[in-house]
């Protein structure tokens, strides 16, 4: 009777572990990665005992139901190994001395494995139900699970997008391998930051397109944009409204969808540069309503781009961005390259080595 009270207790103590951790962006950075450590543990602690690998894979005779079962459980493991390993990577307390490969997104791959343990738990639990529960009172739990594992799936990334807090170390984010671009080079970037005067504790989330460096304020394009100049080189300007935008994301949206409709692009603060002096121009925006913001149209617009080459690279939160390169290649004259970069917002502070590749590429391209 101890052993059975215990084993629950032990159980009980893993589901609400595993929960909690799931829910992690709510907590401090510590303590998830104490409970983090501590949820593994006990999960070794759980096997070793309960000698899961004999009584699951070994012993008794073998049915579709425990097939399932078992294959569950293999890629419940695979996820449990790779939660652990990318947590390590992406330690800032436990592990600060832990790295492997930089050109890796261990931040996507920690979520993408949290959610898959999340489903497959779901998957698992049924199975084992399944020997004891038949008729409605099953086919209601697996109802349930597919309910829940589908909230997991679409409602992780979207917590993650809108509640987790974007904090980098600007100049460890932007610094990486260099890239010689023939010609003369300019970075032009739009970002929030800029043209909105932010208080300074402001959620810095990547779906209102921004992050923090301590306590300074730094846009995903603009994030973008200096990653791309410290491998390029050359100059970076920013584009600037007269007006400000909303300190609220979704009253920027509105404005912005205002601008849109209305077709006229807002007027833009000056000097703008002397594109003469410019052959390479790399464009850095994000989606705007699916589409290019009106301030980069206006701003492309001041130009004749005969002869010049632009890169768009686009920073997103999901969006199609064919319909954004449909308006720039209409703005302009510009020999533009048929490949393009585009960044989805919660990857940009990885996304250093992905911009080198890039780069590498377009250099081919501008090469005269």
């Amino acid at each position: 009777m101890r052993k059975t009270t215990a084993k629950k207790l032990l159980d009980s103590i893993l589901l609400c572990l595993f929960f909690a951790e799931l829910g992690g962006m709510f907590l401090p950075h510590p303590v998830h990665e104490v409970l983090g450590c501590l949820f593994i543990a006990l999960i070794v602690l759980h096997n070793i005992k309960n000698h899961y690998f004999y009584t699951h894979f070994l012993a008794g005779t073998y049915s579709p139901l425990r097939l399932a079962n078992n294959i569950s459980i293999i890629l419940f493991a695979a996820s449990l190994i790779i939660l652990p390993l990318s947590g390590m990577v992406l330690s800032q307390y436990l592990f600060p001395w832990f790295s492997l490969a930089s050109t890796w997104n261990w931040r996507s791959l920690h979520l993408g494995a949290a959610i898959g343990a999340l489903v497959l738990l779901f998957v698992h639990l049924l199975l084992h139900a399944r020997r004891y529960i038949h008729g409605r009172v099953f086919f209601g739990l697996a109802g349930t699970a597919f309910v829940l594992a589908a909230v997991g799936i679409f409602g992780m990334p979207y917590l993650d997008r809108w509640y987790h807090q974007v904090y980098v170390e600007k100049n460890a984010v932007i610094a990486g391998d260099k890239v010689s671009i023939p010609g003369r080079v300019l970075t032009v970037y739009f970002s929030r930051v800029g043209n909105t005067n932010f208080p300074s504790d402001v959620d810095a989330v990547s779906g209102a397109s921004i992050m923090k460096d301590r306590h300074e304020i730094i846009g995903n394009a603009e994030m973008i944009a200096y990653m791309v100049q410290d491998a390029a080189g050359g100059d970076i300007f920013a584009i600037q409204t007269e007006k400000n935008y909303p300190a609220d994301y979704g009253e920027t949206t509105k404005e912005g969808k205002r601008e849109l409709e209305s077709g006229k692009a807002p007027t833009l603060k000056e000097p703008l540069p002397q594109m003469e002096n410019y052959d390479v121009i790399f464009l850095v925006y994000p989606l705007w309503w699916n589409t290019l913001p009106m301030p980069v149209e206006g701003f492309l617009k001041q130009y004749d781009w005969t002869g010049k080459i632009l890169v768009p690279i686009v920073t997103h939160g999901g969006g199609g961005t064919d319909e954004s390169l449909e308006a720039v290649r209409k703005a302009t004259q510009a020999k533009i390259p048929e490949n393009y970069l585009d960044i989805y917002s919660s990857d940009i502070p990885a996304a250093r080595q992905k911009i080198t590749d890039y780069l590498n590429d377009i250099s081919k391209f501008s090469a005269p």
